[in-house]
């Protein structure tokens, strides 16, 4: 075979690598495409906050070690002239407990260890927050886009209606100027949506850390399903008011800590030593060569006499307790009346949503359709036009605002009842 012939066998050989590697090129660089579910699982895996929070959790179950934190054991050796002139020595070893600490201490790390699950909650309730409303943000940008095109669409065609009425003296340059910068205006609209769109974006992918672009799966811009009990009892769900109720139960149990410090400390020893010499044992003279024998043992309590400094702990303590009980006191006022706000406001932008559809964007589409036809047919002005066009622009953009509205709504009493 020769050298042309075996290049011209090896050529789709060629030809399928080459396909090969621009179809997993292709796939590499297509953007991963993401529902909201998917992002909302995705980001409460990989966010970094998150994680944060998992390792603060994991942390606080390991210092549950440290509840009984018994202090050091102390051995100590005396050597010399402990009973006579002869050289002797004694061996002693003790240790101090606090009783009365442990268990306050052992309380206090529990507490923190809910507390840290509650974190790692209120974390995981933010997280799911900044993600509806960015994935929400997207959505309407990308839906006043849609609107803004179908006008954009528009309005070319009033500018080519313009321009040829100009060439053939039909018009003045004054209508062609005027539909070229109405058209103009709603592309440079356009652009700052665009714009806002790729913001909303970026935080998503900083919210799901992810290194690549993502896709919209879904992008039907849609209302909500409402929260359809309006209890402002509700608002106990929430992590934050979850969490500021067990700052209540830390601040208790810290207080118990320092009060657990005026209870006595228990000391409890033993010894061994030496007697050199002659001892009267019986009636009987022994002599003693030097060597550990004699033992016994100690018990001593450490009694806090000088309480000042603990006493200001403990008042410290109980300040802090007070305090803790009126921030979450507040916190809880506060969301249930945000609660009751936002479902005032719910009722209102359900209410605006049914005139919208049904008068407002089918009397948009309706006069927009004949008012096309009229300038066409001469029978309006351009400014005329222009004006009606307008008008359908506002009542389709005030609808899709007033479901941006709705939605962000929605969303915030999903926080505030942690849904």
């Amino acid at each position: 075979m020769s050298f042309k012939q075996r290049i011209v066998c090896q050529l789709p050989i060629v030809y399928c690598l080459l396909l090969l590697i621009l179809t997993n090129s292709a796939q590499a660089q297509a953007p991963k495409a993401l529902t909201l579910s998917s992002a909302l699982q995705t980001g409460l895996k990989n966010n970094q906050s998150m994680q944060s929070s998992q390792l603060d959790t994991q942390m606080q179950g390991q210092l549950l070690g440290t509840g009984y934190d018994i202090a050091k054991t102390q051995i100590n050796g005396t050597f010399g002239q402990i009973n006579t002139r002869a050289q002797d020595k004694n061996f002693n070893v003790s240790q101090t407990f606090s009783p009365f600490v442990y268990g306050a201490t052992r309380k206090l790390l529990k507490e923190n260890v809910a507390g840290s699950q509650l974190r790692l909650q209120s974390t995981k309730q933010d997280i799911t927050y900044s993600i509806r409303q960015s994935w929400n943000a997207i959505l309407y940008y990308a839906e006043l886009n849609k609107m803004l095109q179908k006008q954009n669409a528009l309005m070319e065609r009033f500018v080519r209606s313009a321009t040829l009425k100009f060439q053939t003296g039909e018009s003045n340059s004054l209508e062609k100027i005027t539909a070229v910068s109405k058209q103009q205006e709603l592309e440079q609209q356009i652009k700052q949506n665009e714009a806002l769109l790729r913001v909303e974006k970026s935080k998503i992918k900083t919210l799901l850390h992810l290194d690549g672009d993502f896709a919209v799966a879904d992008t039907a811009f849609v209302a909500l399903p409402a929260i359809t009990v309006a209890d402002t009892a509700l608002v106990k769900q929430n992590a934050t008011i979850q969490l500021a109720s067990q700052d209540v139960k830390v601040a208790e149990a810290n207080r118990k800590v320092a009060s657990s410090t005026l209870w006595p400390d228990v000391t409890a020893g033993y010894f061994i030593q030496s007697f050199t010499g002659n001892q009267e044992v019986n009636g009987q003279t022994v002599y003693y060569d030097g060597s550990p024998r004699f033992q016994g043992f100690s018990v001593g309590l450490s009694l806090p006499i000088f309480v000042g400094s603990a006493s200001a702990k403990i008042k410290a303590a109980k300040t802090n307790v007070a305090i803790q009980k009126t921030n979450a006191d507040y916190l809880k006022l506060q969301m249930q009346s945000q609660f009751q706000q936002e479902m005032e406001q719910l009722t209102t932008y359900e209410e605006v949503l049914r005139y919208y559809k049904t008068t407002a964007l089918p009397n948009a589409e309706t006069i927009a359709k004949n008012a096309s036809k009229a300038y066409q047919n001469g029978d309006i002005s351009y400014v005329e036009y222009v004006q009606v066009l307008e008008t359908a622009l506002d009542i389709r953009t005030n609808y899709i605002q007033a479901l941006n509205n709705y939605n962000t709504t929605v969303i915030n009493l999903q926080y505030l009842v942690n849904q």
